[in-house]
């Protein structure tokens, strides 16, 4: 009886060890293909997808990222089409990775003063699909360091999401959950000063 118990579990191990193997053999680096957004039905504004840098360099990593979030009231969801025309009348365009900018006085080749991301993975939004959707939040995020003044992109962004809030009825929080507060944003402020 001893015997078979050894046999098994070196048949075990063996089985593991093929395992391992072979995903290790399998995994291949993806490559991303580019994609170019359509425009928006009639009855919205058109939305353009702004284009890419002919030589994109790699961009250096940032010292600090400050992000807040507005997440649609409870038991709710944000309409997408409503969400992404308020964007547009505050001034984000739809660009890199499939998510809004806000660009120093709208130059769509300069690095972004902020930008928004969907909360639902993969972070981006698909503009062919917005009448459907609806989305429970989305995630408002400044690099540092930022082209410009830092304080005055983070009121930007700070200000554009409040806007934002009050005409979609949805929450502010920080980037820990908690509600966004004046106390926060004083806080963070003072971090970027």
């Amino acid at each position: 009886m001893p015997e078979l118990r050894w046999i098994l579990l070196g048949l075990g191990v063996l089985l593991i060890a093929g395992v391992y193997g072979w995903t290790r053999r399998r995994e291949r680096p993806q490559v991303l293909s580019r994609r170019t957004e359509p425009a928006i039905g009639e009855d919205l504004p058109e939305l353009t997808v702004d284009a890419e840098p002919p030589a994109a360099k790699p961009l250096p990593q940032p010292d600090r990222i400050i992000s807040l979030r507005l997440v649609a009231g409870e038991d709710q969801e944000l309409n997408c089409e409503k969400l992404v025309v308020g964007f547009r009348e505050a001034g984000l365009r739809h660009g890199r990775y499939g998510i809004f900018h806000r660009h120093a006085s709208g130059d769509t080749t300069s690095e972004p003063l902020f930008s928004v991301a969907n909360l639902v993975e993969p972070g981006s939004f698909d503009l062919t699909k917005m009448k459907e959707t609806n989305l429970p939040g989305v995630s408002f995020f400044l690099l540092l360091p930022c082209p410009g003044d830092a304080v005055a992109a983070f009121d930007d962004m700070v200000e554009t999401a409040r806007r934002l809030a009050l005409e979609l009825n949805a929450d502010l929080f920080d980037d820990r959950g908690s509600s966004w507060s004046i106390q926060r944003e004083r806080y963070l402020r003072e971090e970027i000063i």
